[in-house]
């Protein structure tokens, strides 16, 4: 009985050290982005470009949280499906952010959705979890969104 206590007491110890703990993918944050334009007016782009690219993801929920549009600043939900099979759904809090002349985006709040654990969860960083094809994922919605910001709409045609 003795011998077993002290082996339980040991892997526990052993399993919750630093170098076992569990990591997940917490945030992913683009490139700064240059383009013309002062805080406001990128916002503005980028508010419609929010609009034309993401998704709530939730039924009768905004789109965007809350904006600061003079100060540069949009936070909007975002919601991805990827993958065939499996088809996976991701989430995240969605932050566009501008300064002179310049923008970047950044994901937070990141969960995959996974309907035999429950529902939403934290993307785990472990071998088989694929957290890197959500991570691309990820990058690919914030590419859309500042593919669009830097988009030059003077040759719109004029229908």
């Amino acid at each position: 009985m003795v011998r077993y206590a002290s082996l339980a007491i040991a892997l526990t110890a052993v399993s919750a050290s630093p170098a076992n703990a569990r990591e997940y993918l917490t945030e992913v944050v683009s490139e700064v982005y240059q383009t013309a334009g002062s805080p406001a007016e990128i916002a503005a782009r980028a508010q419609t470009c929010i609009a034309q690219h993401l998704a709530p993801g939730t039924v009768n929920a905004p789109l965007i949280i809350t904006s600061d549009i003079e100060g540069g600043m949009i936070v909007a939900r975002s919601a991805i499906t990827y993958g065939s099979l499996p088809k996976w759904q991701i989430r995240s809090r969605f932050t566009f952010e501008a300064r002179e002349g310049r923008f970047r985006i950044s994901q937070t709040n990141l969960e995959r959705f996974n309907e035999y654990a429950g529902g939403w969860a934290p993307i785990g960083k472990w071998t088989g979890s694929q957290w890197k094809k959500a991570e691309q994922a990820y990058i690919a919605s914030a590419n859309s969104v500042a593919a669009c910001v830097l988009a030059d709409r003077s040759n719109k045609d004029d229908w």
